[in-house]
């Protein structure tokens, strides 16, 4: 940063000469020289401009701010208007910590020197210290244009963009820093962290592995390498990266939320509440660090069942805690960045209803985002178009219009299948990923859009359609879409069950469900939204049909003679309270054959990406079975995680799929029915519990729902040592499936729901501050 003392112009005529051996002294580093001889001249004329000035910027240079700051001050009570001490006099604050004076001298050298680069390069400086980052960003820009060769000016606007979330502009910024010093660290670390911010990870990932070529040791580049591995998935390399940076030097409040972010991914929320605890002491007015942190308490996986009622009080405290702080912090820049940066994603998988939680949550969420700068208001109704006589204009705002399990689901159906001669249909493609299932979406719609965007330009772009409806597949796995679902920008607007949990937003009206998952009590208890049951399913879902892969048991150290029960949720969907049931399974699998025991099944669970989930469940479930005095691994397996055809190979060769308990799978659900593979499902009290059990209602096959957990055991080893039984439940499930996909009921009911709901546009005027 451009904070260096600034020598000014010191007189030459013989009566000061000995000034001038001074200053040559001073400027070739000499500073105990120089300074002895401005002492000199102090002690004979004690108000000497230049001697008081120049012996103030050697003490600023040696570190001693106060000295720095009385002598200056004696300088400019003798001159007010020279803009070289009163730069300094600001360069000595601002290094001193003292943020609101270097403020107010810098803001006087500007005012003194409009277009002096070290001016507004530190006013700049001081601004992006205080939080006020888009006030500097003018000036940054102003400094870029006066001097293009200010790599100091072009890495500070950078910082300055990504603050505010203007991540295309901060790329541009950091690029034309790169260019100006290409062998500094930092500014290759600094464009990595941009060009993931705007989805370049190819860019990325080479810049980051550039800055740590230049200097292995710079704690910038090894965050900007982690940042990079976290996005590629290489979870335990961005840990070590962090853990390697963090201890270098002091880490910057944005390191230490990054480390954050990565160690609560990887379900180390202790670790990362100590992160977050050292970043909000750096910076006790940062909003995002207080959000994090109360995010944090909610844990990816348990190690106990306790932690969880406990893990939710502290999140409750923590809400209310920032509430009362948002109110007494008037001015606090740019709230809305704070929403998205984690979401309490994993309050799904607790077993008890969060409704009211997340209504408090998601309040907040829209308080923040009440403070976005808007170029156009919300919502189409203002214009008074009725949409009464013209096809109903309907947006669909994802970040997954691509091949993901979001889009298998719910998104294609409503995307390929929607009425075309009454909904006009716009499609706003969150993420830069591209691939068949998007291609095929951009040909089957009237507009469509994955142009790279900050968010502003999202909110200006969505807000152009001109939106009766925007229909939100999920909201709370993607921080972009719960930014714009917290703002009003189409007088209806809707979620749909990506993340099948109540939004908790007030700016969301319907929540789109399906009647085979929902419990009778759910609309009164469970959703801040209007529930939407529609028929069946609710989506309309097509086979997969993936290649035939015959998996190598004996590769995967599964046994051949055993029948194989497939657990395949991920780690954190097995939740404490049920280690039991899977320990009764294999208590029942057991019997014995000529004196010995033998096995009549093998649970097999998966391994995912994030080595320490998996080491949390292992050490769970090995503890659970050691007090049910069952051999763990006798009756367990953990294999690695497959692609789509191996899977699908694995589940012809098993027996039987056990659901999890409390939060079921959808896709997995209905790929095991494809597979003809039965499916022991759990009836579970929320939405999320039910969906493969409400599939299998769809199919008439309530034997296989289990009602509890120990009919959940019962009927698992009961299936598991009749493989008659089994045969006749595939058969059924060949005999039916057929009815579960390509049923077009559901889509045909949300048009009408569409219909109804835009019916009441004519009345309904959205608040733009909702």
């Amino acid at each position: 940063m451009s904070d260096e003392p600034q020598q000014g112009n010191v007189r030459n005529d013989d009566a000061l000469a000995t000034i001038a051996e001074a200053a040559a002294l001073h400027q070739a580093g000499k500073l105990d020289e120089a300074a002895r001889i401005y002492r000199e001249i102090l002690a004979r004329s004690r108000y000497d401009f230049d001697a008081n000035h120049l012996l103030g910027v050697v003490a600023l240079q040696q570190g001693k701010f106060d000295v720095a700051q009385r002598l200056i001050n004696v300088a400019l009570a003798l001159r007010p208007n020279d803009v070289a001490a009163v730069g300094n006099l600001g360069v000595s604050y601002l290094r001193d910590g003292q943020l609101e004076p270097a403020l107010q001298w810098f803001e006087l050298a500007v005012k003194l020197q409009p277009d002096s680069l070290a001016a507004l390069t530190n006013l700049g400086e001081t601004l992006y210290h205080l939080g006020r980052h888009r006030a500097a960003i003018p000036l940054l820009e102003k400094a870029c244009a006066v001097d293009p060769s200010s790599y100091a000016a072009y890495n500070l606007l950078g910082a300055c963009f990504l603050q505010v979330g203007d991540d295309h502009n901060a790329a541009k910024a950091f690029e034309e820093a790169t260019r100006l010093r290409p062998e500094d660290a930092e500014a290759w670390a600094n464009l990595s962290v941009a060009s993931k911010a705007i989805g370049q990870d190819d860019r990325a990932r080479d810049s980051a592995d550039k800055a740590v070529r230049l200097r292995s040791d710079s704690p910038a580049a090894l965050d900007a390498l982690a940042q990079a591995q976290f996005e590629q998935g290489r979870i335990a390399e961005a840990v070590e990266n962090y853990r390697r940076g963090v201890p270098l030097v002091a880490p910057s409040v944005n390191m230490l939320l990054s480390y954050a972010y990565t160690l609560i991914a990887n379900g180390l929320n202790d670790a990362a509440i100590q992160q977050l605890e050292r970043a909000r002491a750096l910076d006790d007015k940062n909003l995002t660090v207080r959000w994090v942190l109360a995010i944090a308490q909610i844990k990816t996986i348990y190690e106990s069942e306790s932690e969880i009622p406990e893990s939710r009080k502290l999140f409750a405290k923590s809400l209310d805690e920032i509430e009362s702080w948002y109110e007494s912090m008037p001015g606090i820049e740019a709230p809305d960045r704070a929403v998205g940066a984690v979401q309490p994603f994993w309050l799904a998988y607790h077993p008890y209803n969060n409704r009211d939680l997340l209504k408090r949550y998601g309040a907040l969420c829209v308080t923040f985002m009440s403070k976005l700068p808007r170029r156009a208001p919300g919502g189409r109704a203002q214009n008074g178009d009725s949409p009464a006589g013209r096809k109903l204009r309907i947006g669909i705002v994802s970040s997954f219009i691509s091949e993901h399990s979001i889009w298998t689901a719910i998104t294609r159906g409503w995307v390929h299948h929607l009425n075309r001669d009454r909904f006009e249909i716009s499609v706003f493609h969150l993420s830069t990923i591209v691939d068949r299932e998007t291609e095929t979406a951009m040909d089957s719609v009237a507009y469509f859009d994955n142009r790279a965007k900050n968010f502003p330009e999202w909110v200006d772009a969505i807000s152009g359609r001109q939106l009766d409806v925007i229909l939100y597949p999920e909201i709370g796995c993607d921080a972009l879409t719960v930014k714009l679902a917290a703002l009003r920008l189409a007088p209806i607007q809707a979620a749909a069950w990506g993340h099948p949990e109540t939004s908790g937003l007030p700016t969301i009206d319907l929540f789109l469900s399906a009647q085979a998952f929902e419990p009778a009590d759910a609309a009164e208890n469970n959703y801040s939204e209007k529930l939407i049951a529609l028929p069946n399913l609710g989506v309309y879902v097509e086979p997969l049909a993936p290649p035939n892969a015959d998996p190598d048991l004996r590769s995967l150290n599964l046994p051949e003679n055993q029948p194989l029960l497939l657990c395949p949720g991920q780690p954190f969907k097995y939740t404490p309270q049920y280690d039991d049931v899977w320990v009764q399974i294999a208590k029942g699998l057991q019997r014995k054959a000529f004196f010995r025991k033998s096995i009549s099944g093998r649970l097999v669970f998966f391994r995912s990406q994030y080595d320490s989930r998996d080491r949390i469940l292992e050490k769970r479930l090995r503890s659970a079975f050691a007090r049910g005095g069952v051999d763990f691994d006798a009756h367990v397996s953990i294999i690695p995680f497959l692609d789509r055809a191996g899977f699908f190979g694995l589940m012809r060769r098993s027996a039987l799929m056990l659901d999890t308990l409390g939060f079921s799978g959808f896709n997995t659900a209905l790929q095991a029915i494809e597979c003809g593979l039965p499916i022991l499902a759990f009836d579970g009290d929320f939405m999320r519990g039910r969906l493969a059990s409400g599939i299998l209602r769809e199919i008439d096959m309530p034997e296989l729902v289990a009602k509890s957990p120990e009919d959940f055991v019962e009927k698992a080893v009961a299936l598991a040592k009749d493989p008659v039984e089994l045969q006749a439940l595939r058969s059924k499930i060949i005999a039916r499936r057929a009815g579960l996909f390509r049923n077009l009921a559901p889509v045909r009911a949300l048009e009408v729901c569409l219909s109804e709901a835009a019916a009441s546009l004519k009345v309904r005027i959205p608040n733009e501050d909702q």
